[in-house]
């Protein structure tokens, strides 16, 4: 400034202490939290300090476990609370850009784009968990082995994992939150030794992020299972996914649970007893609200014959356009007993206009339930037991695939700016 003709040069304000920058930081919630993290080198140098970089995908590397500095650390247990869940969650297929719906705020909206992965990372058929994503890659001079890659779509960072030791089939992989500082792959091939009259042999492979390697063991069992995340929840370390056995006919039975223990891969199969049914169950399909396992049972719209697969196209056109009648059985798994207890029944008859009830996803409050960009979404509150119906989904998304529901639920807090 000017006085009395001369040039005065004014002290710069001392910047804030870096204990009052953290703990500012670490208390805005989702995304503002993104938005100022780029307002300066040094509030970005917070984050980016453990964070780790974009690695060269095509190389297998040794890597160091960094670890989370003290800031980082609060940023990643408060968002672990504070931090809503976004959804159900869906990848537009042209734009690679998550949309999801926003409870707080009643409608859909545009999220965050995977563009940024390289081409030959495939962006169909992705596993989420928290703020990371799983999928495939896949090299064009070697169309039969492909490798997974993981990346946190806050941070932009992304890792090729090694390859499993058996490469074959493994399109259904699960993607795990290990603690704060991990992440678990689980992903199953079929033994290529096994024999057409021979049981189903699996070989269950889990990556374990924390010391960057594979694990596997074999799974052994008499009936086919679809190993996919649609028909799989995890809980208290275990991975527990149905068996499709018989799915279409039965009207009584039992429900076949394969328990994969991630941690030692101890594993084993059980059965549980389910009541008789007005209608054949067309799926069932687990999942996890709070600490609690439930299952979701979808009955057909009619009773139907025997001898009409599931699969057939011709039912798959009628299940497709007649959805409307389906009716859905939510039950309890006591783990401890291995016994099923009833939840609720429903939609309720106003709401079930078009919702298909294949797939459903959770955030681990509500059920939703929903099918193509035209309809609405049912959606289920486990802890008040209220079933109700969200806004339909925009149909600029592009989420229609065939007349599965390939929802996802995004919860950015539950591994923030973990490194992959």
């Amino acid at each position: 400034m000017l006085e009395s003709g001369k040039v005065v040069f004014m002290a710069a304000e001392p910047p804030l202490p870096d204990e009052l920058v953290e703990k500012i930081v670490s208390m805005m919630p989702f995304p503002s939290i993104l938005k100022a993290r780029v307002l300066s080198k040094g509030w970005a140098a917070k984050f980016n300090s453990d964070v780790a970089p974009s690695s060269g995908h095509h190389k297998q590397e040794t890597i160091q476990t960094i670890p989370l500095s003290p800031f980082l650390k609060q940023v990643m247990e408060r968002s672990n609370t504070t931090w809503e869940a976004f959804c159900p969650a869906f990848l537009r297929r042209d734009s690679f850009e998550v949309i999801a719906y926003n409870r707080t705020t009643n409608c859909w909206q545009k999220l965050h784009s995977l563009a940024y992965l390289p081409v030959d990372f495939v962006r169909q058929d992705l596993t989420a968990e928290g703020s990371l994503v799983c999928g495939s890659v896949i090299e064009e001079c070697n169309v039969h082995e492909h490798n997974l890659y993981v990346t946190n779509v806050l941070t932009r960072a992304y890792r090729v994992l090694p390859l499993p030791p058996n490469i074959s089939s493994v399109g259904c992989k699960h993607l795990l939150q290990q603690g704060a500082d991990g992440y678990s792959v689980v992903v199953f091939s079929l033994d290529p030794h096994c024999r057409q009259n021979d049981p189903y042999t699996f070989d269950a492979q889990v990556y374990n992020s924390k010391v960057h390697s594979w694990k596997t063991t074999k799974v052994i069992i008499e009936h086919d299972f679809y190993m996919s995340p649609q028909c799989s929840a995890y809980l208290d370390e275990t991975l527990y996914i149905v068996s499709r056995h018989g799915l279409g006919v039965l009207t009584s039975g039992e429900i076949g649970i394969l328990a994969l223990n991630v941690e030692d891969l101890r594993w084993e199969m059980f059965y549980m007893s389910f009541p008789a049914l007005s209608r054949p169950c067309t799926s069932v399909t687990p999942v996890r609200c709070g600490d609690q396992l439930l299952l979701v049972l979808s009955l057909d719209v009619e009773p139907r014959r025997t001898w009409l697969n599931l699969w057939d196209k011709p039912y798959r056109q009628r299940i497709s356009s007649i959805n409307s009648q389906q009716s859905l059985l939510v039950m309890r798994v006591n783990l401890k007993t291995r016994q099923l207890a009833l939840v609720t029944r429903g939609p309720p008859e106003h709401l079930c206009v078009g919702a298909l009830h294949n797939n459903p996803v959770t955030d681990g409050t509500y059920i939703y339930f929903g099918s193509k960009s035209s309809t609405s979404v049912v959606t289920y509150n486990v802890e008040q037991d209220e079933w109700s119906s969200i806004p339909p989904v925009p149909q600029a998304a592009g989420i229609t695939r065939g007349f599965q529901w390939s929802a996802f639920s995004f919860r950015p807090g539950l591994n923030s700016f973990l490194a992959v």
